[in-house]
């Protein structure tokens, strides 16, 4: 049991550093956004980045003529970062559940009734999380295609035709479902705990 509370303990301080560095994070992440939608730094910087457009592990020049309008530049730029800063907070939500889930461990509980309760929550946040981060990914490789014109950018006598093949990453559903199972676990062991001490 003292194992346990050691463990518990060690990795409470873990979550709690992470808690606080993603917190500076989103600060930081919020005063850059500030500065490059100022006027001065829209033309000079955000374009140039737009010019570079990524196809997996590939990076391809554009030239000017050929980049995105300002209008997809502008609205990319401010989704790109709202959507980073609410995969963020829900990364904070997340780390705070986990503390919740290791208090009653670091006191040697390892059955208690809350810990079923917060990993159901932290199940939920992840199925939440997983599918807002998908779904944004989907669109915004939509989007780039055609923005960007990518089936313009090929040799026509190379490449016989060029399209856009969308998945979804389902991959926060088994993690999900894992937490779930984790949460029946931990509950139908806070029952065998409360009958145990019932008996006593």
């Amino acid at each position: 049991m003292n194992k346990l509370k050691k463990i518990a303990q060690t990795l409470d301080s873990i979550a709690k550093i992470i808690f606080y560095i993603n917190i500076g994070a989103a600060i930081l992440m919020l005063f850059i956004w500030i500065l490059i939608f100022s006027e001065v730094l829209m033309d000079q910087n955000i374009l140039r980045e737009y010019l570079i457009l990524t196809l997996g592990s590939v990076k391809v020049g554009i030239v000017p003529e050929s980049a995105p309008s300002l209008t997809y530049t502008n609205t990319r730029f401010f989704l790109g970062t709202l959507l980073l800063f609410a995969v963020t907070l829900l990364f904070l939500y997340g780390v705070k559940i986990a503390r919740k889930i290791l208090k009653p461990m670091k006191e040697g509980l390892p059955f208690d009734e809350s810990i079923s309760k917060n990993l159901k929550n932290l199940g939920i946040l992840t199925l939440i999380g997983g599918g807002i981060w998908s779904v944004a990914k989907v669109i915004i490789d939509t989007t780039t295609f055609y923005a960007y014109r990518v089936s313009e950018l090929f040799r026509p006598e190379i490449i016989t035709h060029v399209e856009l093949s969308i998945s979804l990453d389902t991959t926060f559903l088994v993690i999900a479902a894992v937490i779930f199972l984790l949460s029946y676990i931990f509950r139908y062991g806070a029952e065998l705990q409360k009958l145990s001490d019932e008996t006593l």
